[in-house]
C-alpha cells in the first residue's frame, strides 16, 4: 500500500489521505486545533478540550467521544514512545458531509514494523497493544507513515454524511493470556458477529490494573458497523479508565454513551493477592464462577447511554481450579455455562472458540470470555 503524501495544491488547499476521495480546495472551510504534547498532563488537557471543541459541531455525543478516544490513543503513543509531538484536528466541510481529520506527528525513532504494530494486542510497552488497531477500526480512513526521522498517523472520522468507505473487517482473535508475577492463569475471549456480517457489537477485553486483572464484556445495541463503533468506543474508554472501582467505571461508560444506541456491559475485577473477584453488570450480560462452588452474577436491568441503574457490586472468592466466565445473550445462558464447565480441562482459548461454534445464536452477535484460576 502506498501512503499518500501531503503536497501543496496550486489553489492553496492541502491534499490529505487518499487523493481519489479527499481533495481539499481553497473554497472549503477548514478549521483546526493544534495540541503540542510533552507530557501526560498535556495529553489529558488535549482529550478534555477535544470533547468540547466547536469544530465538532454537527456530530453526535458518540462522535465526540470517538474523536476524543482517537486523540487519546494517538497522543498516548506520542508521549510514551516519542516523548513529544503534535496532534492536529481539522474540520473539513463539503456539500453533503463533514469530516474531522486527526493528524499525529512526532520526530521519534519511528515504527520498525507497521504491519506488526497494527496487529491486535501487539505491544512493545508491556500493554495489550490495542491502540493503533483500535484507532484503525474507529476511523473511516486511516494510514501511517513512519521512518527513523519520525511517524505520522492520519485518522478521519466522518461526523455527518455517509461513511467514507467500508472499513476492512478485523478478524476476531482470542485475547492473550494474562501475565502476572503471582499465580499463572489462563484467560481468553472470542467474539462472532451476526452471521453474514463482517463486524458486530459484541466485544471483550482483558487488561491489568491496580495489581489485578479487569475483565469486560460489551454488547452494543444492534449489529454491524454502527454497533461495532459503539463497542470499540466502550473498550477504548475501559482501557484508559481501567480500575478496580467498577461503579465509577460503569458510570464513565454510561456518560460517554449518552445519546447513542447504548450498550450492555459486564465488568469483573480479579484480585490475585486476595484470590477474590468483584462483578457488576448492566443489561443482558452474564457472569458465572464454575467450579466446586457455583456462582451466578446478577446484571441489573438498564442500558448504558440510556438508563443506568443503581450500582449492585457483587464479590466472592476463588478456589483452585475455578473458572470465571462472562458472556453476552448471543449464547444461551444456561447451556453456555454447562458446556463451558464440561470443557474445563481445555485451555481458555479453546473453550471460547468451541462455545461460539456450538452455541452462538444464528440471529445475533455473540461473545464470551473465560478466566481460569490456577488449579
Amino acid at each position: 500500500m502506498s501512503l499518500p503524501g501531503r503536497p501543496r495544491l496550486a489553489d492553496g488547499g492541502t491534499l490529505r489521505g487518499d487523493a481519489s476521495t479527499c481533495v481539499v480546495s481553497a473554497s472549503q472551510a477548514v478549521e483546526s486545533e493544534t495540541f503540542r504534547l510533552l507530557s501526560d498532563s498535556d495529553l489529558r488537557v488535549a482529550v478534555a478540550r477535544t470533547q468540547r471543541l466547536d469544530l465538532l459541531r454537527g456530530g453526535s455525543d458518540i462522535d465526540r467521544s470517538i474523536v476524543a478516544t482517537i486523540v487519546s490513543e494517538l497522543g498516548s503513543n506520542i508521549v510514551k514512545y516519542a516523548g513529544r509531538g503534535v496532534l492536529r484536528l481539522e474540520r473539513l466541510e463539503r456539500r453533503d458531509c463533514i469530516d474531522i481529520d486527526i493528524w499525529a506527528e512526532d520526530t521519534g525513532a519511528g515504527i520498525a514494523n507497521i504491519d506488526l504494530a497494527l496487529q491486535e494486542h501487539y505491544s512493545t510497552g508491556g500493554t495489550l497493544g490495542l491502540g493503533l488497531s483500535g484507532v484503525q477500526r474507529m476511523a473511516d480512513e486511516f494510514w501511517i507513515r513512519s521512518a527513523d526521522t519520525g511517524t505520522t498517523v492520519f485518522a478521519r472520522k466522518r461526523v455527518l454524511g455517509n461513511a467514507v468507505r467500508p472499513k476492512p473487517a478485523m478478524p476476531a482473535r482470542p485475547l492473550p493470556a494474562a501475565a502476572s508475577p503471582g499465580p499463572r492463569w489462563d484467560a481468553s475471549a472470542s467474539v462472532r458477529p451476526f452471521p453474514g456480517q463482517a463486524r458486530g457489537g459484541d466485544a471483550a477485553l482483558i487488561t491489568d490494573c491496580d495489581g489485578g486483572m479487569l475483565l469486560a464484556i460489551i454488547d452494543a445495541t444492534g449489529h454491524g458497523p454502527a454497533a461495532q463503533s459503539v463497542a470499540d468506543q466502550a473498550l477504548a474508554l475501559i482501557r484508559h479508565q481501567a480500575s478496580r472501582d467498577l461503579a465509577r467505571l460503569m458510570d464513565t461508560l454510561h456518560t460517554a454513551l449518552l445519546g447513542g444506541v447504548g450498550a450492555a456491559a459486564g465488568l469483573m475485577f480479579v484480585d490475585p493477592a486476595t484470590a477474590r473477584f468483584k462483578y457488576m453488570g448492566v443489561g443482558n450480560t452474564r457472569a458465572a464462577r464454575l467450579g466446586r462452588r457455583p456462582w451466578r452474577g446478577v446484571s441489573r436491568d438498564g442500558l448504558l447511554g440510556s438508563r443506568l441503574p443503581s450500582p449492585f457490586p457483587q464479590e466472592d472468592g476463588l478456589e483452585a481450579g475455578d473458572m470465571l466466565m462472562l458472556w453476552t445473550d448471543g449464547i444461551p445462558e444456561f447451556e453456555g455455562a454447562r458446556l463451558a464447565e464440561s470443557m474445563a480441562f481445555r485451555g481458555a482459548a479453546d473453550i471460547t472458540r468451541r462455545l461460539l461454534s456450538a452455541l452462538a445464536k444464528p440471529h445475533d452477535d455473540a461473545g464470551c470470555l473465560v478466566f481460569k484460576w490456577p488449579a
